[in-house]
């Protein structure tokens, strides 16, 4: 089935994002854009959603998803970090949200098992992606997301609109047009759980970037490998 003859590709109007808002807020799993790939985008707290969206991509569900916020201080309203790593935590999002950049925190007890898979912490991003921004807002809350693609099948690529309707389109109940916000790979991750801080993987910010950032902190980050 061709993105041309898909009957649900919509493209990124307000009419459109408030309907996949409301898709999303009641259960269902929609494909949107954010600053990497295409991603299947659904409601966090929604055991059932978050079955399907494995389910969809043909994945065990052994994988903690990320967290996507809106603003970049959301990270502290699901995070229990130490006093003492919150200011590193706040110079890394402060320069690389919203952005491709994942950061992975203690949880506290507003993130559900499901989610992260009975784990102690949390994957958290904030995209500046206009589309998925304009998406969260219609939502009323923060989504989960996870690339739109059958697992395995497309390592090494970015996920877009053609290669997410191919191989889940017809499993989801809304596809949002949109693109890829400049970026080459997908997003950094970097673990600031405990110390040393690890990147756990590069896209286009760099560890350079990351240890520039953290300033006279970036002892709290394990050398480059």
């Amino acid at each position: 089935m061709t993105v041309d003859t898909y009957a649900n590709v919509a493209a990124p109007t307000d009419e459109n994002l408030r309907t996949a808002g409301t898709l999303v807020r009641t259960g269902g799993v929609v494909v949107a854009p954010s600053d990497t790939n295409l991603a299947l985008t659904l409601d966090p707290w929604n055991r059932a959603a978050v079955e399907r969206a494995f389910a969809i991509k043909r994945r065990p569900p052994t994988s903690p998803l990320t967290l996507f916020v809106r603003h970049p201080q959301e990270w502290e309203e699901y995070t229990e970090v130490p006093a003492e790593l919150r200011e590193a935590v706040r110079r890394l999002t402060d320069a690389f949200w919203p952005g491709p950049f994942n950061i992975v925190l203690p949880r506290n007890h507003r993130i559900p098992d499901h989610l992260v898979c009975g784990g102690p912490t949390v994957a958290l991003g904030c995209l500046s992606n206009p589309t998925i921004q304009r998406l969260i807002e219609f939502t009323g809350h923060p989504v989960a997301m996870t690339s739109a693609n059958l697992s395995g099948q497309a390592d090494g690529v970015l996920v877009d609109l053609d290669l997410a309707v191919q191989q889940i389109g017809a499993s989801v109940d809304m596809v949002i047009r949109g693109e890829k916000q400049g970026t080459t790979a997908s997003s950094t991750i970097v673990t600031a759980a405990e110390v040393p801080f690890k990147v756990l993987r590069l896209g286009d910010i760099t560890h350079a970037q990351v240890k520039d950032a953290l300033g006279d902190l970036a002892h709290l980050l394990e050398d480059a490998s």
